[in-house]
Parts: structure tokens; C-alpha cells; sequence
């Protein structure tokens, strides 16, 4: 009897392991290779619908105000390189001094649009005032610290027209007019935008954001004007060519 319980026990135990292990590899050749191909298959999927974010372009210029206060500016394009929409998250600008030391953080800076599909970018810009430092020669370069995640969301681009740039004078910050449309079929409650300022060669130079912070109905238009950050007087004169984001979102 014992001997009898002793099989089925063991019959039992070759099942639940044979039946639990679908892709468990064994010694005979074929089953090995056919394994190995699906191993491959799988990875090489998973490498396809990897997410993949990439600053391909920034620019940063520092400079002492009338006071002597010393202000910095960056701009960044981010690009998604893979094959599957990000959401991006939050960034942290690093700003580092001549000797590597560093003279300043910003955080919680937000990308227009915050949804990238594949091949598609996203702008962020960001200004402030670097405590403590009293020559602007001693900024050196701008380092970041972003997260992004795959999403299966959309951004609701928008449509922007008639484009302008405005240089400012000493009372007023160089500004990005335009109008954007609600090209989509419901109201949007919000409107995010970003202009990229792009020199002649198409090198980024610096990058305006700002809101539409009234709903736009569908199929309506509202103008908007974007003055924030601010950027270096010596950037102005380089401007050449403005791309503007504009995205709706709703509450």
C-alpha cells in the first residue's frame, strides 16, 4: 500500500512541474532551439515597444542683471526615440559653475506637451535667479534629471497660426504671439503652449512657455502671448525661426 502512494505521489509531482514551467528549456535539441526562438522573439519584441527619451537640443546663457543679480535660462527639446508613446514627467535643472561645483537646482519643470508620440517632440524652458553668485561668467552648463514612462495616452495637439516674435527693450522680455485653434471636437478647458526660439541654422536658442487658461469650444480660436521665461538680451537677436507646441487639457 505504501509503495502504491508512494507512485501516484511521484506521478503527481512529474505533473505539476511538467504543467508549470511553460517555457522551461530541456536537453533535446529541437526543443531547445525552438525555445531559444521564442526567447529571441520575446526580447526582440519587448525591444520594440521599449520607451526611449532623449534631449537632442538645449541651450542656456546666464546674465547680471541691473541690481547684480545673476539670472540663467535654459531651454530643451526632448525627442521620444522608441517606438511607443512616454509621458513625461517632472525635470530637474541642474546649473554648474566653471569648476564643476553647483550653483543652483530648479525642479518640478514640466515639458509642452507632456504626451510624446514616437518621432515626435516635446519643449521645456525654465528661468531664474542664481542666489549667492555674483558673476554670471562663472555659469557653465546646464545638466537634467528626468523620468518618463510608457502611456497609452494621446496629446491633444492643437493648431497654432500667424506666429510672431517680439523683441524686448529694456522694460519688457523678448514675446511669442499667435493664435491657436481647438481643432477637436470637444471643449478644452485649458491650453498649454511652448515656443521653441531657433536661430538661422535651426539651433535652439531658448524656449517660451505659457497658457490659454479660458475654455476654447471646438472648432473656436484664441490668441495667446508668451512672455515667460525670460531669455538673454543676446539670444533675442538670434532668433530666426519660432515652433510653437500647443495642447488641449481638461479638468
Amino acid at each position: 500500500m505504501r509503495k502504491f502512494v508512494s507512485i501516484i505521489i511521484l506521478l503527481t509531482m512529474v505533473l505539476i512541474v511538467g504543467c508549470s514551467n511553460e517555457y522551461a528549456g530541456t536537453s533535446d535539441e529541437k526543443n531547445t532551439k525552438d525555445t531559444s526562438e521564442e526567447t529571441k522573439q520575446t526580447d526582440n519584441q519587448k525591444d520594440e515597444q521599449e520607451a526611449k527619451l532623449e534631449i537632442v537640443d538645449q541651450a542656456s546663457g546666464a546674465w547680471t542683471d541691473s541690481i547684480g543679480s545673476v539670472w540663467v535660462h535654459t531651454g530643451a527639446i526632448y525627442k521620444n526615440t522608441g517606438d511607443v508613446p512616454v509621458e513625461i514627467g517632472e525635470t530637474q535643472m541642474n546649473y554648474k559653475a566653471q569648476d564643476g561645483s553647483v550653483l543652483g537646482t530648479s525642479t518640478m519643470v514640466y515639458s509642452v506637451p507632456s504626451v510624446v508620440g514616437p518621432n515626435e517632440t516635446a519643449f521645456i524652458g525654465e528661468t531664474t535667479i542664481l542666489d549667492g553668485e555674483t558673476d554670471s561668467a562663472n555659469f557653465k552648463e546646464t545638466t537634467f534629471n528626468f523620468g518618463f514612462d510608457k502611456t497609452k495616452e494621446d496629446p491633444t495637439l492643437l493648431e497654432t497660426s500667424v506666429v510672431k516674435g517680439i523683441k524686448g527693450d529694456d522694460y519688457s522680455s523678448y514675446r511669442v504671439t499667435g493664435m491657436v485653434k481647438n481643432t477637436t471636437d470637444a471643449k478644452q478647458d485649458d491650453i498649454r503652449l511652448a515656443a521653441a526660439l531657433l536661430d538661422e541654422s535651426g539651433k535652439l536658442v531658448g524656449v517660451l512657455v505659457g497658457l490659454v487658461d479660458i475654455g476654447v469650444n471646438p472648432g473656436s480660436e484664441a490668441g495667446f502671448e508668451l512672455a515667460y521665461p525670460e531669455i538673454p538680451k543676446e539670444a533675442e537677436a538670434r532668433v530666426a525661426k519660432i515652433e510653437v507646441k500647443a495642447y488641449g487639457f481638461n479638468f
